[in-house]
């Protein structure tokens, strides 16, 4: 099919079946402007008002580029095993030829990326001549409560280091093992309501929320929130310490599953469970990242909206629809105060030379349909704890970066293991 009738077939798409959800989910109400696509020497424009799709032509638009995404025929072939993600697409093929992302202004294209990704998505159906969606696959469905199951949990305040933490528990006796649950970046300690509704009868459960994050104050004065992952470790271990509690098991999840390590280099946990993380995700100032987290606190950047498909693309595939649900209003109450202070203590996070003083027993959950934080990432995180005789790495096909929300009933089987594994 030529490029041309590509993009009348997309016109028709979007300005038809697609177009409540184009304009609404992603936004492109809000467009007015040129959308450039380019697959090898073939090059179109899509032109759009109010996400109204008013015209399309081939070639580069006279008067310069909007927004524009190449990729060759081989990448554009292969899509479809990215799940037509263009953030699993720019995570693949970023720097290599025939790959370019262009924008008249960074902002503009930071505001719009979710709209351009639905473009391309519904792109890659047309030149297979598929019918849209045909190969997405049923998700799981929502599993039944085990019987013995718990449905209260409770929500409580601590002062720490002079503001006011919130936490929340399933009021275990105090006879039972305690466990220490940190949330993920830009999140909040809801994450972990499955984890402690599934194994809640068996253990003391603890979730906090940190500070400036879902019901904690934030920090006084300016940033509110905290930005480098040292003082981060201490803060999560101030805050195990005003609950009285010595050698908790510490579970974290992306950026907080890179933090568990600091507490098992510093501190005194009887064993760390590392979700979705590393021990490493430093970036280099004035790279991509960099960039990216400068537009991230732009006037003109709403990341309820901006971050929606880069948080669609980390979900795995077989993830039951109301846990995709869940995740997706996670997104729409992140804030970018909040989320540039955990993505700096992110991007500081650097932990490789003390690897080697962890000794805890250590547990590593990969879900592989993760493409922030890879299989690659938790392996060599697994390979440099030379010195911790009690480890293991899981991994768990379909599902994705929000294993605890994905997928809890697995988390609870990995906390029982290993805690079996220490009797």
């Amino acid at each position: 099919m030529p490029m041309l009738e590509r993009l009348e077939k997309l016109r028709e798409y979007l300005n038809g079946s697609e177009s409540e959800r184009f304009m609404n989910y992603y936004a492109a109400r809000f467009f007015t402007g040129k959308v450039t696509i380019q697959e090898d020497e073939e090059i179109g424009t899509l032109c759009l008002e109010n996400g109204h799709v008013t015209d399309v032509n081939l070639g580069k638009p006279k008067d310069g580029i909007d927004l524009a995404i190449g990729l060759t025929k081989e990448m554009f072939d292969a899509f479809p095993k990215f799940k037509r993600s263009s953030v699993r697409a720019e995570h693949r093929f970023a720097g290599k030829p025939g790959f370019y992302i262009e924008a008249c202004e960074p902002i503009r294209w930071r505001q719009f990326n979710c709209m351009v990704a639905q473009i391309l998505r519904i792109y890659s159906y047309i030149r297979e001549d598929m019918p849209l969606y045909y190969d997405i696959p049923e998700r799981d469905p929502e599993p039944e409560p085990p019987a013995n199951s718990i449905d209260i949990v409770r929500g409580f305040y601590k002062v720490v280091n002079g503001v006011k933490i919130y936490y929340e528990t399933n009021d275990a006796p105090e006879d039972r093992p305690a466990i220490v649950c940190l949330h993920t970046a830009g999140r909040d300690n809801r994450q972990y309501h499955g984890i402690m509704q599934i194994i809640g009868h068996k253990y003391r459960v603890y979730s906090i929320d940190m500070p400036a994050h879902g019901k904690s104050w934030p920090l006084p004065g300016t940033p509110a929130v905290i930005s480098d992952y040292k003082t981060y470790g201490k803060w999560i271990w101030d805050c195990i310490t005003a609950l009285g509690l010595e050698h908790p098991m510490v579970i974290g999840c992306s950026m907080a599953g890179g933090i568990v390590y600091r507490i098992a280099q510093e501190y005194t946990p009887c064993a760390v469970i590392c979700m979705q993380g590393s021990h490493n995700t430093r970036t280099a100032a004035g790279g991509d990242d960099d960039n990216m987290m400068q537009v991230m606190m732009h006037p003109g950047n709403n990341i309820a909206i901006t971050q929606r498909e880069f948080s669609d693309a980390l979900i795995g595939s077989k993830t039951p629809q109301s846990r995709v649900d869940f995740i997706r209003w996670g997104v729409e109450t992140e804030t970018s105060v909040v989320k540039f202070g955990d993505f700096s203590e992110c991007n500081s996070l650097d932990l490789t030379d003390r690897m080697d003083e962890i000794t805890c027993p250590v547990r590593i959950i990969q879900g592989l349909d993760d493409v922030g934080y890879t299989i690659e990432m938790a392996e060599a995180s697994y390979k440099l704890l030379t010195n911790c005789k009690n480890k293991k790495l899981i991994t768990i096909e379909g599902y994705g970066h929000f294993i605890i929300i994905e997928n809890p009933e697995k988390v609870c089987e990995v906390i029982d293991e290993l805690f079996d594994s220490m009797k």
